[in-house]
């Protein structure tokens, strides 16, 4: 019975996805998606009026091993300024063929001694390198629609940090070991689910918090 609901789960979850896909308005701005029906720990998200509408939540992996959505969505045309949305170093930028280009940033360790990283997929265009000093609100790349999992123009954008600090062990290309996404909501500098378009935000250089990594209107 439970292995039944978590097909249809699973199901819907695709579906839901291909609806979003065939209706989204790359000239939307200032809306935030539910999140799935499933998701316990769900954020009340409040979107600048002039900022890219976010298309679909983060979605952790379950226990039963239900399909995860491990970051959060922004749609825009593609060409869109796509920035760190914290100061750091490129850690890597590349391409792959599942995501297309991609750029990860690594922010330093938190106050608890913990490493985080931000990771930017589908990027139509990467313009750092790796090793790169990044400022915050910085130009990385621009949005895109790269990788075979992209279905319409987006950046899919994460948070990773470490389980505890020191479990990180980069090995070969397992560069993520140790490493957890966490709700990208969490980390907004005005507070939990309140992002901002400012590309500056007192304190908010160096580590997180985050701003809005994407170029706002006006």
């Amino acid at each position: 019975m439970a292995s039944t609901a978590r097909r249809t789960a699973a199901l819907f979850a695709t579906l839901a996805l291909a609806f979003v896909a065939a209706c989204v308005d790359l000239n939307d701005y200032g809306k935030s998606a539910p999140y799935m029906f499933h998701v316990k720990e769900k954020i009340d998200v409040a979107v600048p009026a002039n900022a890219p509408s976010i298309r679909q939540q983060y979605m952790p992996v379950t226990r039963e091993g239900d399909r995860g959505h491990l970051g959060i969505d922004f749609s825009a045309p593609v060409g869109t300024p796509v920035y760190a949305a914290a100061a750091g170093r490129v850690y890597l930028s590349y391409h792959e063929p599942m995501y297309g280009n991609r750029i990860i940033l690594d922010h330093g360790k938190d106050k608890t001694g913990r490493r985080i990283f931000t990771v930017y997929k589908h990027l139509d265009t990467r313009i750092v390198s790796a090793g790169t000093r990044v400022a915050q609100g910085q130009q990385i790349g621009t949005l895109g629609e790269t990788g075979l999992l992209s279905s319409y123009p987006h950046l899919h954008f994460e948070v990773m940090r470490e389980i505890s600090p020191g479990r990180r062990r980069a090995t070969g290309s397992n560069w993520w070991q140790g490493m957890v996404q966490e709700d990208p909501n969490l980390y907004w500098a005005r507070g939990v689910g309140q992002p901002t378009c400012e590309r500056q935000v007192p304190g908010g250089q160096g580590h997180l918090p985050i701003v809005y990594p994407v170029a706002c209107r006006g």
